[in-house]
């Protein structure tokens, strides 16, 4: 299905189910409504009713300008629950998604009822004084670049995943990266279950125990494996997932 939200054309999949609960699905950066379909297909079978999206700029749905920050994905997704009139409703969010999912809950306190931040970007991000030393180098070269005081080509800077984004996505990209969440999650009372790889690289361990030290009713599970964590585990992510939605 495609739906205008936010201003954009935006490609979602929604199954109803016998249950009076919808779980909402929420992809990480770079993926899309596939990236869950494991777990979509368990759910689906458990008679519960799913949505799932491609987030803008990525699968099926159109790309935001360069001006969009956080905020505008949450407003699409905001928008989606309203014109599906969603109620009764869990969120599974990995990475990127979790950014989503934890603001959205800390602006909107009731409106979901149990969240699962799966390997969740969001938490300030503690770098070695290498990294650091890095990051200060790079954004002083680009002031200087942009003043036109110095020559030199970025292109090559940054990840592999970086350099192949599409121009327009990155800036966007910048804005969400350089988003902190840690005052945001503070304000989360949704029950919340934080599902981690062990050996993540992308959002270490130490980013789940800060988020769960941060949500009161929250509490951490890890899987063997990296940032996705609910691949390399896929049965055992399932049952883990189905039983916390079941409890009372």
């Amino acid at each position: 299905m495609k739906k205008i939200l936010n201003g954009l054309n935006i490609t979602y999949r929604y199954k109803k189910g016998k249950r009076d609960i919808t779980i909402l699905l929420l992809h990480g950066w770079g993926g899309n409504l596939n990236s869950f379909r494991g777990i979509e297909n368990e759910l689906i079978e458990s008679n519960y009713s799913v949505i799932t999206l491609d987030f803008p700029g990525f699968g099926g749905s159109d790309l935001p300008n360069e001006d969009w920050t956080l905020d505008d994905y949450i407003r699409v997704v905001e928008e989606l629950i309203e014109i599906e009139n969603i109620r009764n409703l869990c969120v599974i969010a990995h990475s990127f998604g979790g950014r989503v999912a934890i603001k959205l809950c800390a602006e909107n306190p009731e409106l979901v009822q149990k969240l699962v931040l799966v390997d969740s970007a969001g938490i300030k991000p503690k770098f070695s004084i290498k990294k650091s030393l890095k990051v200060m180098y790079y954004k002083f070269v680009k002031k200087l670049v942009k003043a036109k005081i110095i020559k030199k080509d970025l292109s090559k800077c940054g990840s592999e995943d970086y350099k192949a984004m599409p121009n327009q996505l990155k800036p966007v990209f910048n804005k969400i990266v350089n988003t902190h969440l840690d005052e945001d999650s503070k304000k989360i009372i949704t029950p919340t279950l934080l599902i981690w790889g062990k050996d993540d690289k992308d959002t270490p361990l130490y980013m789940a125990k800060k988020l769960n030290k941060n949500i009161k009713d929250s509490a951490i599970i890890t899987l063997d494996g990296g940032h996705f964590a609910y691949l390399n585990n896929a049965n055992k992510f399932s049952l883990i997932v189905k039983n916390f939605l079941e409890q009372s």
